[in-house]
């Protein structure tokens, strides 16, 4: 939630592939399963959704994601080796210089109001993400031209090299694909989606219940297996698990890594416990309207990595759950191990020694500021945490529980000192580019994209790099180099990896390919229709 909105401008942030860590393997992965049965059921508990069904122009969260999936569908998903994989376009080619990319569109798929799925529905598509009043903001510049060749054919022209666009655009939020009737509405289909997805939009009670049914017409033939899913909306962790076991619902989402662990031995645990860090995001302007910020001192931020001990607030999310030292797990494909990322280990003397130096550079009598999280139990309780921690060390934070729409509002326009955040969860590196670019920053009252407003040349170089290089290995040392950077700088101070789960029971089937790729993230998830009840 901390991160919806520069999340659905993104169609999510950057992180990692599916772990093979202890935490995340674990796991009771779902066995062989034998010959779907269609028909029936699913009630399914999500903790949030989102204010509207375009991904263009509405704030898709992680839920969000899960929820619209079910009727929209992109032009590409995510492997089990974090690369584009075909989905509604069956393939796609570069020139030389990685500018002009033509796509091939699957033939025979209609949109759920018998529309066809063609070129011309495709241009219509991209040309509302360009336009889009969030994804355009993250859009703005990359593309020059977009036109039809064929019926099943989309030549698309870039304003730049943009080696990384299958993995970085095209399995995308922004590309999941939407009826012309949809589009053409005035809220731009907002309130009813229509898709080529496995089911088709029935009703919506906004905070409340998200229903869908059986789309006759899908081109995946023997798909979907359900007839209907209704996906409920449940805030509390407490109240969803408790309806999870009376039967009130069979399957539910959680980054409670108590009640994942707890209900391991009667249900079906899915775990994805390092795609998604949690971390103190520091703003680094020197004024926050006008009131001096004391993060945007190097020494006062490294004081806080100091003074932080990692390991014990991994502990207190619960057993198994890890800590980063970067936006990409050690299994990550384009991670490293933990020791060459460059971050501070806890050590409370080397805080204090910083804390020192910054009221010998500032003349400050305190190192004071504010702490800003959303108003929920866990957030509250890892907030308290670290304003402990971090007084061993002489170091004051004012804890801000705020509303999330409020919270948002707050780290966009870089209002703030210190925030909790979870980001970076999307498979390719170079859709995190607008949360590190210079481009970005806009200033205190600005739209933020870049909520730490920090950047530098070198990491100016390395984005530029991982977005228009062909090389695998070139853009992973560029990346390699940008972490260095960030570490070096302290600029976020890392937690935990989220916790994310998939619990369902017994009787809910086909959650494998959910299995097989990472989930806990912004992107599309192509494989509900592979879901069955018995």
């Amino acid at each position: 939630m901390a991160a919806a909105v520069a999340l659905a401008i993104l169609a999510g942030a950057c992180g990692s592939s599916k772990s093979t860590t202890a935490a995340a393997s674990d796991q009771a992965a779902p066995a062989t399963e034998g010959t779907p049965v269609d028909g029936g059921s699913l009630v399914i508990g999500v903790a949030a959704e989102t204010a509207g069904w375009n991904p263009h122009s509405s704030e898709w969260a992680q839920y969000g994601s899960v929820v619209g999936s079910s009727v929209l569908e992109p032009l590409a998903t995510v492997g089990p080796d974090n690369g584009a994989k075909p989905w509604l376009a069956t393939g796609w080619i570069a020139n030389d210089t990685f500018d002009t990319w033509q796509i091939t569109l699957r033939q025979g798929v209609t949109f759920q109001n018998g529309e066809k799925f063609d070129a011309a529905a495709v241009k219509m598509n991209i040309e509302d993400a360009i336009s889009g009043p969030l994804s355009g903001q993250a859009l703005m510049g990359l593309f020059s031209d977009i036109s039809v060749v064929d019926d099943h054919t989309v030549l698309v022209k870039l304003a730049q090299p943009w080696a990384a666009f299958p993995s970085s655009f095209l399995d995308g939020q922004t590309t999941m694909m939407m009826a012309p009737e949809m589009l053409k509405q005035a809220d731009h289909g907002d309130k009813h989606p229509i898709g080529t997805g496995p089911f088709t939009f029935d009703s919506w009670s906004p905070g409340d219940t998200f229903k869908v049914k059986k789309n006759p017409t899908y081109w995946q033939e023997g798909k979907p297996h359900l007839d209907q899913i209704e996906f409920k909306v449940m805030p509390d962790n407490t109240s969803r698990s408790a309806a999870l076991e009376t039967g009130d619902i069979n399957m539910m989402l959680t980054t409670s890594a108590a009640d994942a662990n707890s209900m391991a031995t009667d249900f079906t645990v899915l775990k994805d416990w390092d795609t998604e860090p949690a971390m103190i995001m520091t703003n680094t302007i020197p004024m926050i309207g006008t009131t001096p910020n004391p993060l945007a001192d190097v020494h006062a931020r490294k004081a806080l990595a100091y003074a932080t001990d990692r390991q014990a607030i991994a502990t207190a999310m619960g057993e198994g759950v890890l800590s980063p030292t970067s936006p990409f797990s050690s299994t990550n494909p384009w991670g490293r191990p933990d020791a060459e990322n460059g971050y501070p280990d806890h050590d409370l003397d080397k805080a204090k020694a910083e804390v020192a130096q910054y009221l010998q550079d500032s003349g400050a009598s305190s190192l004071s500021f504010s702490l800003a999280g959303v108003a929920d139990v866990d957030t509250s309780k890892i907030m308290q945490l670290v304003q402990s921690q971090w007084a061993e060390a002489g170091i004051h934070a004012n804890i801000e529980s705020l509303e999330s729409t409020a919270f948002i509002g707050r780290a966009v326009k870089g209002d703030y000192n210190a925030a909790l955040f979870q980001l970076y969860s999307s498979p390719d590196p170079d859709q995190n580019h607008y949360f590190w670019s210079k481009d970005t920053i806009k200033g205190y009252g600005g739209v933020n994209i870049n909520f730490t407003q920090f950047s530098n040349d070198q990491m100016e170089a390395d984005l530029a790099t991982g977005r228009t290089s062909g090389y695998p290995d070139v853009r992973k040392q560029a990346y390699d180099d940008l972490v260095t950077q960030l570490n070096q700088s302290a600029v976020n101070i890392w937690l935990y990896w989220t916790p994310y789960s998939i619990v369902a029971d017994k009787s809910v089937h086909g959650l494998q390919a959910a299995n097989d790729t990472p989930w806990g993230n912004f992107q599309p998830k192509t494989w509900l229709a592979d879901l069955w009840h018995q």
